[in-house]
């Protein structure tokens, strides 16, 4: 960096890109702007953590919070598939050749504080075999962003703004605020040996959420009775003994989800009696996944999200096997319950928590009494953030048909008001999942970041003049 001939470069920079959001997102999208963009220009983070590349996902409140991809199936460079995977082989093996590491490492479910690691070692490696590149972190918390001067400025809390020429939304599932139902946030930081004393939670959800704050719970000394309140009691399903082959299965391209539904049950099935594990063909679904999902009508993606999503979520997003069998033996010991149902309010009460539950098919509500109480329904993107609301409100985006992110095309480059891309502006990761569903994953979230690169390096040519890209 300090070589003169790159400083002049960078001064000369004909572009600023603003990644917003420094989790695995933003250091994605980041790493595969430095590996797509050929000219010089400046990429700047604008993230209120001070440690970038983890995120809510990989800044791990336990140690031994595991991951629940195996290493072999997870990178953050698009071009290199196995690249964590040799990432870790490294920091082990330390150049003793140890037989058979390497192929054991593929197989296993590492910490996910090291994939954080990894994510973190990758950025900086990337920005330093860039010295054209003028990197810099803005410590900060995007509030706003407008179209302006052939640009965007983007306003940061605390009154200062930052003009791009382009900007891409990394905010994955953005600051998780208060739970709406009254309920403690996953995670949320308890005072002393509260967990400890504890002799009874509520987890409201059963998804990998509700699993990470149980175990998480046990290691900090819970010994109670933890009821898991679940609307359609479906858990968490393991992955395969040992990584399969994804087997690629060509589903009817129906218009109707209980046609796609089962035609994919038919073929697990099938595969089982065939000494194939179904988890192979989940696997070899996911590729067309996106494909599939925009084909159906708005309102059979709705159907879908009412009536399917909790039994295709139990057996997409899958635990290590050894996760699997802690969470079904606290079930088989009674030292945690399921109760099918939904939680309709929580109340904090002087030494706890009051929780109404309507049981599926009760004519009305019971109370559940317990020490605490948490919301682990899942994360979703904030729509209602300033800094979506403002962009919904100029028309530069629009929420997808369900509520669940930002209408976008398959690269990220975000749709506003008529449908118009929004030239220079693309939103990567979650915040797209109404519109493709299957981009919530560290393989497709890098895909789409190297896509929207792509896009982005693109659109450099005909700006080179005046430094900005229009909206």
């Amino acid at each position: 960096m300090e070589d003169q001939g790159a400083l002049r470069k960078m001064r000369a920079a004909p572009l600023t890109v603003g990644v917003i959001g420094g989790g695995f997102t933003g250091a994605a999208t980041a790493i595969a702007c430095l590996a797509h963009l050929s000219m010089p220009f400046r990429l700047l983070i604008i993230e209120p953590s001070a440690v970038l590349g983890r995120g809510v996902a990989y800044g791990s409140h336990h140690p031994l919070h595991l991951l629940n991809v195996r290493t072999r199936d997870l990178s953050i460079r698009a071009s290199q598939p196995g690249d964590f995977l040799n990432w870790a082989f490294r920091q082990l093996d330390q150049g003793e050749n140890h037989d058979g590491l390497h192929e054991a490492l593929a197989h296993t479910f590492l910490p996910r504080q090291l994939f954080g690691e990894y994510v973190r070692q990758r950025l900086f490696e990337t920005v330093e075999q860039r010295p054209d590149v003028e990197f810099s972190v803005v410590s900060a918390t995007a509030r706003a962003l407008r179209a302006e001067r052939g640009g965007y400025v983007v306003e940061l809390d605390g009154g200062g703004t930052v003009l791009c020429g382009a900007v891409i939304l990394a905010t994955a599932y953005g600051v998780q605020r208060a739970s709406t139902k009254g309920a403690l946030v996953p995670f949320e930081a308890l005072p002393g040996d509260q967990l400890a004393r504890a002799q009874s939670i509520a987890l409201i959800g059963s998804g990998l959420t509700m699993v990470d704050v149980l175990i998480g719970a046990r290691r900090d000394g819970f010994q109670g009775i933890a009821t898991v309140i679940s609307r359609r009691g479906q858990l968490p399903r393991p992955h395969a003994a040992k990584g399969v082959v994804p087997q690629h299965l060509a589903l009817p391209r129906s218009k109707r989800v209980s046609m796609l539904e089962a035609s994919l049950r038919i073929a697990c099935e099938m595969a089982e009696e065939n000494g194939t594990p179904w988890q192979a063909v989940i696997n070899g679904v996911r590729s067309t996944l996106q494909d599939i999902w925009q084909a159906l009508p708005v309102a059979e993606q709705a159907r879908f999200l009412r009536h399917l999503r909790p039994f295709f979520d139990a057996h997409r997003h899958r635990l290590p096997s050894e996760v699997h069998a802690r969470l079904t033996a606290d079930f088989d010991k009674g030292r945690a319950v399921l109760l099918r149902g939904s939680a309709t309010s929580v109340a904090r009460t002087g030494d706890g928590y009051s929780i109404e539950i309507m049981r599926r098919g009760a004519s009305a509500p019971e109370i559940l009494k317990a020490d605490l109480a948490f919301d682990c329904s899942g994360f979703k993107p904030d729509l209602d953030q300033p800094l979506i609301k403002t962009m919904v409100e100029a028309g530069l985006a629009r929420p997808d048909a369900h509520r669940l992110g930002l209408a976008v095309e398959p690269n990220g480059q975000v749709l506003g008001r008529g449908n118009e891309i929004t030239r220079g502006l693309f939103a990567i990761g979650p915040l797209c999942q109404g519109t493709l569903w299957e981009i919530t994953a560290v393989p497709e979230i890098v895909r789409q970041a190297d896509a929207a690169a792509v896009s982005l390096a693109a659109l450099q040519a005909p700006v080179r003049k005046s430094g900005t890209l229009r909206a």
